[in-house]
Formats: C-alpha cells, structure tokens, sequence
C-alpha cells in the first residue's frame, strides 16, 4: 500500500469520524456543539478565517496534487 492510499484512507476515517460527531451533535440534550456552530462562532476572528484556507489549501494540495498518479 502507498502512503498516497494510506493519507486517502486516514482522511476518510477523518470525514467519517467528523460525521459521526455531528450525528451526536444533533442529539437532543447533548452538549456536543455541531460543526454549523463551531464555524459561525470562529469564523469571526480572522485567525481562525486564515486557519480554514490553509487547511483547504493543504487539504486540497494533498489530494489533487498527487491527482496524476
């Protein structure tokens, strides 16, 4: 297995795990925040705005960037 396949399969447990939470989230009396409220609440320094392009940014890199494979 390439790391290529293995970065693919850690960001789909990660997408998968991210999921999971915002199904807990969206539980009745749960204190888990889901992912709308985390984001509409940081989203308005502009530290966290810049940390959100740059994990696109190197989300995308990794994934399209290795694209010719």
């Amino acid at each position: 297995m390439t790391m290529h396949a293995v970065t693919i399969w850690v960001f789909g447990l990660l997408g998968l795990a991210l999921l999971g939470l915002e199904m807990v989230a969206r539980l009745p009396r749960t204190p888990v925040p889901t992912l709308r409220q985390l984001l509409s609440g940081g989203l308005g320094r502009r530290s966290v705005q810049v940390l959100v392009v740059l994990s696109w940014w190197w989300v995308g890199w990794h994934f399209f960037g290795d694209a010719g494979r």
